[in-house]
Formats: C-alpha cells, sequence, structure tokens
C-alpha cells in the first residue's frame, strides 16, 4: 500500500512543483530560474515567459496548487474512491466540478473544453459512454495512477482504462498508451527498479513510440544530453514525444528529486509529463531518505491533507 500511495502522491507532488514554470519552451529561462528561493515551488509569473516561446496559463494559481492535469488525478482520486462509479456518474461529477460554477479554478485543456461541450449540449440521458474527442495528448494519463491503484487483474485494468479515458479520449494513441502507462506502473510497484519499468514501458508502447524510446535510451558519452534528445523527440503536450522524453528522464536519474528536477529543465509540458514522471518515480523510489519524494514537497502542496485522505479511501476500496 505504501508504494501505491507514493505513486498517487508522486504524480499529484510533480504536478504543483512544475507548475509555476510549465510551458516555458526554453530550457536555458529555466536554468536561470533555479536560483530562486524553494524552487521548483515558484509562483507563476508572466514576466518569466518574456522573450522565450511559451504560453502562460497559470495566473489564478500560487505556489503549491495543482494544473488541471493534477486536478484530473485528484478528481480520479476521489470518484473511484466510492462505490459508484459509473460512466454517467462521473460524467456528471465532471460537468460539475470543471464545468460553469464548479469548483475548478485554472485553465481548462482542449479534450476538457471538447467533453464539456458534449455533455452541455446533450441531456444526461443522452451522454455517450465514449464520449471523448480524438486527441493524442497528455490528459489521457491523468486517469492511471488511481486506476493502477485499485489492484485489478490485467483485463478488468484493460477494460477499466478503455472505459475511463474513453470519457475524455477517443484516440488510439491515447488509449494505448494509457495502457503503457499502466503496465510500466505496476512494475514499478513490483519491482522498485527503473530499467525494468522503461523496458516494460517501451514494449508496451504503439510501434512508432517504441522506437523513440529506444533511441533516446541508447544515446550515451556525449551523446547523451538534452540537445540530441530534442533532435529525436520535443517538449510538447503529444504523448508520441512525452513518453519517450519521460523515459530518457527516468533512466538518467537516480531519486525522485533528480527526476522531477530534470523533468522541469527540458521544459515543454512539465506538468503533463509530471503525472508520468512523478508516478513512476515515487513508486520506484517511496519517501523521504536520499532518494524519495521529499516530505517538505508533500507539505507544499495546497490542499495535501484532503488529498491524503482521498488517497486513503482510494486504497482501502483496493484493499476489500
Amino acid at each position: 500500500m505504501a508504494q501505491r500511495y507514493a505513486a498517487l502522491m508522486g504524480a499529484l507532488v510533480a504536478d504543483a512543483a512544475s507548475m509555476g514554470t510549465h510551458w516555458i519552451y526554453s530550457p536555458e529561462r529555466i536554468k536561470q530560474l533555479m536560483d530562486m528561493p524553494h524552487f521548483p515551488f515558484i509562483e507563476p509569473d508572466a514576466k518569466h515567459y518574456e522573450g522565450v516561446d511559451g504560453y502562460y496559463a497559470h495566473d489564478k494559481l500560487t505556489v503549491g496548487e495543482l494544473t488541471a492535469y493534477g486536478e484530473w488525478l485528484a478528481l480520479y482520486i476521489r470518484l473511484l474512491g466510492h462505490a459508484d462509479t459509473e460512466t454517467h456518474s462521473i460524467q456528471q461529477h465532471i460537468l460539475e466540478y470543471f464545468g460553469p460554477g464548479g469548483e475548478f479554478i485554472g485553465y481548462i485543456d482542449s479534450p476538457t473544453k471538447a467533453l464539456l461541450l458534449t455533455l452541455f449540449s446533450l441531456s444526461p440521458e443522452d451522454w455517450p459512454e465514449d464520449s471523448g474527442c480524438d486527441d493524442d495528448q497528455n490528459p489521457a494519463l491523468c486517469a492511471i495512477p488511481a486506476l493502477v491503484s485499485l489492484k485489478m487483474s490485467s483485463e478488468r485494468l484493460e477494460q477499466e482504462i478503455e472505459r475511463i479515458v474513453g470519457i475524455t479520449h477517443q484516440n488510439e494513441t491515447a488509449v494505448a498508451c494509457s495502457k503503457a502507462f499502466a503496465c510500466a506502473l505496476n512494475e514499478a510497484l513490483r519491482s522498485r527498479r527503473m530499467d525494468p519499468v522503461l523496458n516494460v514501458l517501451k514494449v508496451k508502447s504503439p510501434e512508432a513510440i517504441r522506437e523513440k524510446i529506444e533511441q533516446v535510451r541508447l544515446l550515451s558519452g556525449g551523446v547523451n544530453d538534452l540537445g540530441h534528445v530534442l533532435a529525436l523527440v520535443n517538449q510538447a503536450c503529444h504523448l508520441a514525444d512525452s513518453l519517450p522524453m519521460a523515459a530518457w528522464i527516468l533512466q538518467n536519474s537516480e531519486s525522485y528529486t533528480e527526476a522531477v528536477i530534470n523533468n522541469i529543465l527540458v521544459s515543454g509540458d512539465t506538468c503533463g509529463r509530471g503525472i508520468l514522471v512523478g508516478a513512476l518515480a515515487g513508486a520506484c523510489y517511496g519517501f523521504g531518505n536520499e532518494k524519495g519524494i521529499p516530505i517538505s514537497w508533500v507539505t507544499t502542496l495546497q490542499c495535501g491533507e484532503a488529498l491524503a485522505e482521498d488517497i486513503e479511501a482510494l486504497l482501502k476500496v483496493s484493499s476489500r
């Protein structure tokens, strides 16, 4: 149970830690920001985005808050920790949370916008279970740490991934990458060793992504740096790039802290990759000591106690 807790909290902490630099597409700019007090937990500031490629999306957030990626995972943790997990019930909760008048405040990504429009345009009794849009970006991964924590059989887990991810994403790459992430996370919970985890991620990924993961993992010596990685994959939101980039980050990190910092230094969609990097690193390295999730980072999370209670409730469901 402790490792599953670490996987869930690891993903949430990685998202919050990356928020202040999210969508700055400049490793050089982020290196400049590393000297700020309490880095990586820095206030989002429009000045940090000036003069470089980037998109300033989190002007309404403060240090320790989650982006939409983390909020999606937190919502799945709450919903899957209760008895009623029917698709229409989940859709209703999504609409109430992310829709107008809901609790969520902040940037709404493209697949969430498309889902909200679909749900708004129909009566609840007409909502399709496959309500997602044709999108191959990182939000597809947000449910996976919560689903894996329920300790289902492989067949049942695949079915649930198709159902839950299908609410937001009707896209073959999104579903396949979600399944690959789930398999890798299960391996992390089993072995707590990064090399077999990345082998599973590679083998289970779609062929084109598998080849990219192989390419970045073969980099060594003087060519094993971000410049050479960026010749193969980029820092944007699409899964075909994010899975190989996450594999390179994790292979070249020896602790949870190092993995999260390296993910931020890559720049770009740091929070989207953070769900993947944070969950796998959290499962492998656990909490505390020199390699695990720093307790000071956990306590920096806003609403951290509520998130911890929701995680505990989810894990109790899985142990029944």
